[in-house]
């Protein structure tokens, strides 16, 4: 039996169906942001990218002390990029040839991260070396725990761990 090649329009048809489908995956799976996406007001970013100097030290700063994992990495004419992954959220490092003054210095940070006990995770990232810019404090409205600390480079980096609203489920515990 000969295999019937799909037409031309019935591939148009599917393609359609597909894309009206996109926006219909995003309601039934919130936590599924499509690739280039804008996150709703209120949930949080997938992925995010920094730039430094020091590639292959950040590299391995960030694999080593934060436990992501490596992904890829690229070379291109201006650089390397890699991209590294740590529970679903995904960090590009782009090489750049310049350090920028420490007046520039991000005041906020750069990239967020739910942790399960932020207590234990600055304790355990203060005696791995890591610089602590802010100990471990429940912010103002109660929804979570936050710590503040530095990459290798320039980065701020806060480490947030839900806890408990009143009557709330806490997945972690607290």
């Amino acid at each position: 039996m000969k295999a019937r090649l799909p037409s031309v329009s019935r591939l148009r048809r599917s393609l359609l169906a597909s894309l009206v489908l996109l926006p219909a995956q995003a309601l039934i799976f919130p936590g599924l942001v499509p690739v280039g996406a804008q996150p709703a007001s209120g949930t949080a970013a997938r992925s995010t990218s920094i730039r430094t100097p020091d590639f292959d030290e950040s590299v391995r700063w960030y694999r080593d002390k934060l436990g992501f994992r490596l992904i890829s990495t690229t070379s291109f004419v201006q650089g390397r990029t890699a991209v590294l992954e740590r529970s679903g959220f995904l960090l590009e490092i782009a090489e750049v040839d310049h350090v920028l003054p420490e007046a520039d210095w991000t005041r906020t940070p750069a990239i967020s991260l739910i942790v399960p006990d932020v207590d234990k995770e600055i304790a355990r990232l203060r005696k791995a070396g890591v610089e602590v810019l802010q100990d471990p404090e429940d912010d103002l409205d109660g929804r979570y725990r936050t710590a503040e600390i530095r990459d290798n480079g320039r980065h701020r980096i806060e480490l947030r761990e839900p806890i408990a609203e009143s009557g709330g489920f806490n997945p972690t515990g607290r």
